[in-house]
């Protein structure tokens, strides 16, 4: 089905690692990595982001006169089943003598949460705010005084809050919290009544809660005095960017979602295709746009306002002027309202900086120049992690003047007792564009052999390290503990040109008729090229190939398995939106998603012919692979529903794995277990023939032997 341009360039040393060392003239005998050695590593916390690091990529925090630094730190802890974290506190001027870290505050998370999060300085050197939390708390904000060790709770809301700021004084903060839980109605005894659905979430109606959507709350509070909740305007629901303070404490900017009944038409002429499928899909007209834009609230006269009209597309990036009388966006679209033809171009188009002055909301398109800077004062030392995707990371300080480095703690000395195997960058072509991928080596891998393979999506990063494979994201990934159980590992794939191959693909019409479906399908000429290249390297056992999709992946990998001539021998799909008729049904919000991915159209009418050949859901007939999926969370199992009924009605070899109170990304020690464990069985049972003697897991290979002895049709390997 697949054409391709075949250019594979592949430069491979092959390195295979010892399972002793000398030390001190004895050897040192290593054991192989286990799930549990990721989980319980130590981590660099970052700042609370997405992702798990600061966004300006800084990794101390330090005070705004230079002398004093903090960082985050966690680690899993599985006798517990929390996350801990600790603040570390550094002078500047001592770094460089490598001293001892000093904790000076150490908190435990039983959520989805960071313990400690968004930590940032008071001007007098010597507060810290943060977000926190102990096990069974929800996330509030404190702040933390060094020098008297004083720890104060500065909120007591009933839900957490999940973003704040502080005015410069430190006396005015706003902070914005996550919704009230859902109130279930329907109670046995309860006297029956109609509910009118009209953009409720599917999610929520299953759990018995038939409002509509709501967003997060924003609240603003002076020292001393209650928090005043902060009134969106005209049904605004406030979302998940970031909530942002003047200096002087009078003015918040925060971001929302609209209602779609309230999405202003000329959005439609922006030129950006992402705003159009959204702008095209068919949502009730009371449900929450994913659309948001900025809002305005003024405290002295208690007034909300929208601060542009314009969407928020992309980057939040802003900052405040020093008389906290204008904000600058750094990147944001002007409103078309303007009748100057040229201008109205340039302005559907073009991302600019802007300045909006707070009291008039007045515009002006600025010079970056003009934009104040956040970042702060340059410290007299460097602090950098360093690692690479054989280097477990380090933290280092360095003199900028003199060029002294030193090292200034190891986050994970125990690692020298572990086969870490090694991890070798391989390159390929696909389409003209040339990809990158990391491949992770079993520790006494050897030259010449073949071995079995899985396949893990969502991106390569060759300067980290990782004991999954992406991030420690720990959902949908296992790379070293697969590898020491005897199989290699293909983590991918990023592109090695960005700037010159992404837009191309995304736009190469030759690939798919939207952004979408052009890297849906590019990623599936991904997989199948890996395989022809580690087959032809002698490398890998093709017959005994694995794959899994996390996530945005798990369209890509669903897509693979139903349209691709490959087979696989084992395959799984964790937590993510399969591209198929049951989400556009169930999740409407998303329905310009999953219509881009399928050619650009909804799923009816003439539109539903184009999906009955894309869609994977349409598709299960034919495929071969033994599926586990894994839904976390309650919701996400809407996600996969659709595979799991197709494939048992088509008496397919499938799983279904539901851990309800899991999280997407990271998670509760002993949910990062369960989540990566799971995937190591599965496909080491596949793929090598391998079963875990633990007695507790009698019954788990009773289930896969049943689903073994039921397997009909073809066989997977045949290519």
């Amino acid at each position: 089905m697949f054409q391709i341009w075949r250019r594979v360039s592949f430069f491979f040393a092959l390195l295979a690692a010892s399972s002793t060392y000398a030390q001190g003239g004895s050897q040192h005998t290593k054991r192989p990595i286990t799930v549990s050695d990721g989980v319980a590593m130590t981590r660099w916390a970052g700042n609370g982001s997405f992702f798990g690091g600061d966004s300006g990529g800084h990794v101390a925090i330090f005070s705004p006169d230079g002398k004093r630094f903090v960082m985050v730190l966690r680690k899993g802890n599985l006798k517990q089943n929390t996350n801990d974290f600790s603040l570390l506190l550094y002078q500047s001027a001592d770094a460089l003598g490598a001293p001892k870290p000093r904790i000076v505050l150490k908190m435990s998370s039983s959520s989805k949460r960071d313990a400690i999060r968004q930590v940032r300085w008071l001007a007098d050197n010597d507060t810290l705010f943060f977000l926190g939390e102990n096990p069974g708390e929800v996330s509030q904000l404190f702040s933390f005084q060094i020098g008297a060790r004083m720890l104060k709770k500065l909120t007591n809301h009933p839900t957490s809050i999940v973003n704040y700021d502080i005015a410069r004084s430190g006396r005015t903060i706003a902070f914005m919290a996550e919704p009230s839980p859902p109130k279930i109605e329907g109670k046995e005894g309860s006297p029956s009544r109609e509910i009118v659905i009209e953009g409720q979430d599917l999610d929520r109606i299953v759990a018995g809660d038939y409002s509509l959507p709501e967003g997060n709350k924003v609240f603003w509070q002076i020292a001393g005095s209650p928090p005043h909740a902060v009134q969106a305007t005209r049904d605004y629901s406030p979302g998940w960017g970031p909530i942002l303070l003047s200096p002087d404490g009078r003015y918040l900017v925060f971001s929302a979602g609209l209602p779609n009944n309230r999405v202003p038409a000329e959005w439609a002429g922006y030129g950006d295709d992402r705003l159009r499928h959204i702008l095209s899909a068919k949502v009730s007209d009371r449900a929450t746009s994913i659309l948001q834009q900025y809002l305005r609230f003024d405290s002295k006269n208690g007034s909300t306002e929208v601060l542009i009209n314009s969407p928020i597309v992309g980057d939040y990036a802003a900052s405040w002027s020093k008389d906290s009388q204008s904000i600058f966006l750094w990147s944001s679209y002007l409103p078309l309202d303007v009748t100057d033809l040229t201008e109205r171009k340039a302005r559907s188009q073009t991302k600019y900086p802007v300045e909006v002055k707070l009291s008039s909301r007045e515009y002006r398109k600025v010079a970056k120049e003009e934009v104040p800077a956040k970042q702060p004062q340059t410290p007299p030392i460097e602090v950098t992690l360093e690692q690479d995707v054989n280097t477990p990371p380090k933290l280092y300080v360095s003199d900028p003047k003199s060029h002294e480095k030193v090292l200034l703690l190891d986050l994970n000395p125990q690692f020298e007792d572990l086969q870490l195997g090694r991890v070798e960058t391989i390159e390929w072509e696909v389409s003209g564009a040339k990809v990158i991928g990391g491949l992770y080596l079993p520790p006494n891998y050897q030259p010449g052999k073949r071995y079995p393979l899985v396949i893990q999506t969502h991106g390569f990063m060759p300067t980290e390290f990782s004991m999954d494979g992406r991030s420690e994201w720990s959902s949908g990934f296992a790379a070293r503990p697969l590898a020491a159980r005897g199989v290699l590992v293909l983590q991918t794939g990023n592109f090695k040109e960005r700037e010159k191959d992404h837009d191309r693909i995304g736009n190469d019409r030759n690939l798919g008729a939207t952004v979408e479906e052009s890297f849906k399908d590019f990623n599936a000429l991904l997989y199948e090229e890996a395989i022809d290249l580690l087959d032809r390297m002698g490398m890998i056992d093709r017959s005994r190939v694995g794959i899994v999709g996390f996530s945005r992946t798990v369209c890509f990998v669903a897509y693979t398995l139903t349209h691709s001539k490959y087979r696989f021998a084992a395959a799984s799909l964790v937590d993510g939106i399969a591209c198929g008729y049951l989400d556009e049904l169930s999740n409407p919000r998303g329905a310009w998603d999953y219509n881009a991915l399928n050619g650009g159209v909804a799923p009816f009418g003439e539109g539903l012919k184009l999906w009955l050949k894309s869609s994977p859901g349409f598709n299960l007939d034919k495929v071969e692979t033994p599926m586990r999926l894994v839904a976390l969370g309650n919701s996400s199992a809407l996600q996969l529903w659709e595979w799991y009924v197709g494939l048992s009605l088509e008496k397919k070899p499938v799983e279904f794995v539901l851990i309800s109170d899991a999280t997407h990304l990271y998670g509760k020690a002993a949910e990062c277990m369960l989540k990566q464990q799971g995937l190591v069985d599965w496909f080491a049972f596949w793929l090598t023939d391998e079963e875990d003697p633990d007695p507790a897991k009698v019954e788990q290979y009773s289930r896969w032997r049943r689903l073994r002895m039921a397997r009909v049709g073809p066989s997977p390997v045949q290519y």
